[in-house]
């Protein structure tokens, strides 16, 4: 019995002693977190429950000042900046944004930002009749959405994952509308208000032949098309779902948070290409022009050669065509935080956002992928077009 009790008490001051150690740890490790936060850090985890490989970089002004970031097992604290992380599976990647402005700055429990990797799926979405411009992945998760240099502006917003056209649509795609009996004419392809505000006929850019003037400048197949509504691109967008969907695609006009995020690109960028705009910089754009230009859009064909691409795989975010986006415009900041709810809704009244800057930008302003433009639904304009986006139906 004597030696029963001295195995007890040993027992317990052995759970004494770790139950010590345990409050030092963690008194240390809140000690740590506070002086951390004090510096103005932020934890990254990573979930990765599809066991990608998993890089860590740090954005740059630029495309290539990216460099790379050591991981932490169980957490990396960050300073302020914007980050990327890259997962890998087989020959196939894709990124996800990490933008933090002070300590404890990301979206999740106790300011921490947490990165869940989830597999792209085997399959992307079908191409549309006619294009000459693939998609790309955009990842799920938070980003950060609004100007940057507006304290009250910058908040997180969350998208699910989409796959983005790299390039606007163009000529020879709204064309195929135009020409389906179940396209342009068909009463399925439209809302309500469009069905009432629809032409007889486009007057986009789609419409121009070889024959005429301004053929040349707007009307080529590869050129984004422009001179479309609101009402048009989104009746584009309920054909070609129709069309190529196959039940299990749906196409629209981006959203503007899904917009933004696909053109800052995982860099978090302010500018289509980097996070100014210096007199160097502001050759990278198409931009700039006047009416009686002899380039005013440059096409899909031509782009590559011409002009860089984000990290995501888009071209002109900033510059060549300005973008229609699925979103009614609503006052958005930090008191007021992007959602997404009716404000995205097809049947939804109201002015529609624009996007991007394009080819007649008469300031740099523009170009900033924060800056935001809206217009009535029913407006053309000849520096106007959209793109669209792809999601996987359930």
């Amino acid at each position: 019995m004597r030696g029963g009790r001295r195995i007890g008490a040993v027992a317990a001051a052995l759970l004494v002693g770790a139950a010590g150690f345990l409050v030092a740890r963690a008194s240390m490790s809140s000690r740590e977190d506070e002086s951390r936060f004090s510096r103005g850090e932020t934890m990254l985890e990573i979930l990765n429950p599809v066991g990608a490989a998993v890089t860590l970089h740090r954005a740059g002004k630029t495309l290539e000042d990216s460099r790379p970031v050591s991981l932490v097992p169980g957490g990396t604290w960050l300073g302020e900046g914007n980050y990327f992380v890259e997962a890998r599976a087989g020959s196939r990647s894709w990124l996800y944004p990490v933008s933090l402005v002070g300590g404890r700055g990301g979206p999740d429990s106790g300011g921490a930002y947490a990165v869940t990797v989830r597999s792209p799926g085997a399959e992307g979405p079908p191409l549309p009749p006619g294009a000459v411009a693939p998609f790309t992945f955009v990842p799920a998760g938070p980003f950060l959405f609004g100007e940057r240099r507006n304290p009250t502006g910058p908040h997180f917003a969350w998208t699910t994952a989409f796959f983005v056209a790299t390039f606007e649509v163009t000529n020879g795609e709204f064309r195929r509308f135009l020409a389906d009996p179940e396209g342009y004419a068909d009463r399925r392809s439209w809302t309500e208000a469009g069905w009432t505000a629809r032409r007889p006929e486009t007057g986009s850019t789609a419409r121009l032949m070889p024959g005429d003037p301004n053929y040349r400048r707007f009307g080529r197949d590869d050129l984004p098309v422009v001179l479309v509504t609101w009402f048009e691109a989104s009746a584009y967008g309920r054909w070609l779902t129709r069309k190529a969907g196959g039940g299990r695609w749906l196409f629209r006009m981006p959203t503007e948070a899904e917009w933004e995020k696909a053109a800052r690109g995982p860099d978090g960028f302010d500018y289509g290409l980097g996070m100014e705009l210096s007199e160097a910089q502001a050759r990278l754009y198409n931009w700039k022009k006047n009416p009686d230009a002899d380039v005013t859009l440059v096409g899909a064909v031509e782009t590559p050669g011409l002009y860089g691409a984000n990290r995501y795989g888009l071209f002109h975010a900033s510059g060549n065509a300005g973008e229609w986006t699925q979103s009614v415009s609503r006052p958005v900041g930090r008191a007021a935080p992007w959602r997404d709810d009716d404000r995205n809704h097809d049947e939804t009244p109201g002015f529609r956002v624009t996007r991007g800057g394009s080819w007649y930008s008469a300031t740099t302003s523009r170009l900033s992928l924060a800056y935001r433009e809206e217009f009535q639904p029913e407006l053309s304009s000849n520096d106007l077009g959209f793109r669209i986006v792809a999601l996987a139906l359930p």
